[in-house]
């Protein structure tokens, strides 16, 4: 939130809520609307005046909450990210799993809340790409999150033996960039795949990467 909204204090109650109440509700409303016309019409083409329209909110009401257009697309994609967290967390935390089923439960948990509605995959993948350097600096920073932590994992991996030694960040970029990727050619072209054939994809994926792995040789050159 911007410190516009952050420096409002409480006052009298409107139609019995208070000012902070209302605030919200004005903030998920944009944070809807963005996410409506940022995944239709694009981020270029959807204006604040357009954005403010769809979510019946006023200009004023709209910089009490955020300072440019751009910041509401950056609070709306580290909001799709942050719920996909969540679920990524729980798999993750799951210790009835096998170490390696963990991570890829939380691969398909991921891509299960952002596929589930593409217009969240749309915001992820392909309108928050290239609007600025500071939302290029966002933006890899949130997916590194997920990218450190099949790193993390890795080393876990190596430690129980079923990886070698070696370091597995790279390989966890390259992860997410395929998975990135493979979102973008599912929303722009027609791979006659659903989202749970995705999915399937980026799991063949990850299963490669680790059976790969397991049988790198060090000697290999």
């Amino acid at each position: 939130m911007s410190s516009k909204a952050a420096a409002k204090t409480p006052g009298r109650r409107y139609r019995g809520k208070m000012p902070d109440e209302l605030r919200a509700e004005r903030r998920e409303r944009l944070l809807t609307s963005a996410l409506e016309l940022f995944a239709e019409r694009g981020y270029g083409s959807a204006p604040i005046e357009a954005l403010c329209s769809n979510a019946k909110v006023t200009t004023r009401h709209f910089y009490e909450q955020f300072d440019s257009r751009e910041e509401l697309l950056r609070a709306l994609f580290l909001d799709i990210q942050n719920q996909a967290w969540v679920r990524v967390q729980e798999a993750l935390q799951n210790q009835d799993q096998r170490l390696v089923d963990r991570v890829e439960d939380a691969l398909r948990a991921y891509l299960s809340y952002v596929l589930e509605d593409p217009r969240r995959a749309r915001i992820v993948a392909l309108e928050s790409v290239g609007v600025s350097d500071s939302m290029e600096l966002v933006r890899r920073e949130s997916l590194h999150a997920f990218t450190n932590t099949v790193a993390l994992f890795a080393r876990e991996l190596i430690g129980s033996k079923d990886l070698p030694e070696r370091d597995y960040r790279l390989p966890a970029v390259a992860l997410v960039g395929a998975v990135l990727e493979l979102i973008s050619e599912w929303l722009v072209n027609d791979t006659g795949l659903s989202a749970d054939g995705l999915i399937r994809e980026a799991i063949l994926i990850f299963r490669a990467l680790i059976i790969g792995a397991s049988r790198y040789d060090e000697h290999f050159n």
